[in-house]
């Protein structure tokens, strides 16, 4: 009975309805070494940026020379489009899966931001889920390219 009131302590009540996986970073602003590809990939992935830094959450993502957590397009052979992985409390990799994006998009830069966004999701804490969501892995790729009201109020209620 003591555990669960310290995670309680820790976490903040989880509603009902909140999605979090808790395999995100530490805080809600989170640092990005500076990446650099062409424009056609720079520019949705600067949009994701923005995008989570527009809502009404604490998302503040920025880059930073002195960060450690990196952005990497790359061909892979998996299926997946985008990949992140925790490598510490401040500190995350996000792989972009160019075979894949290429592949399936039709709408190249939208389909890029959607990706970024949704494994920035993850770097907030939120997991999978089945909502009308940026989090829902079989969303539109093509169209969704901001957090939905539900995964800002996940971050909310996380943060």
């Amino acid at each position: 009975m003591v555990l669960a009131v310290m995670l309680v302590g820790v976490t903040g009540a989880n509603p009902a309805a909140a999605h979090w996986n808790g395999t995100g970073q530490d805080i809600a602003s989170i640092a990005i070494y500076p990446y650099s590809y062409n424009s056609t990939w720079q520019t949705p992935m600067n949009a994701a940026l923005s995008n989570w830094n527009a809502t009404a959450s604490p998302a503040n993502f920025y880059k930073s020379t002195y960060s450690g957590s990196t952005i990497t397009v790359s061909s892979y052979s998996d299926t997946w489009y985008g990949y992140y992985q925790r490598c510490g409390g401040s500190c995350m990799y996000v792989r972009l899966n160019s075979r894949t994006i290429n592949r399936d998009a039709s709408n190249f830069a939208n389909f890029v931001t959607s990706t970024l966004v949704h494994e920035f999701g993850h770097a907030l804490n939120l997991a999978h889920n089945s909502l009308t969501s940026i989090m829902n892995t079989s969303r539109n790729r093509n169209t969704m390219t901001k957090p939905q009201s539900h995964d800002v109020a996940d971050v909310n209620s996380y943060y």
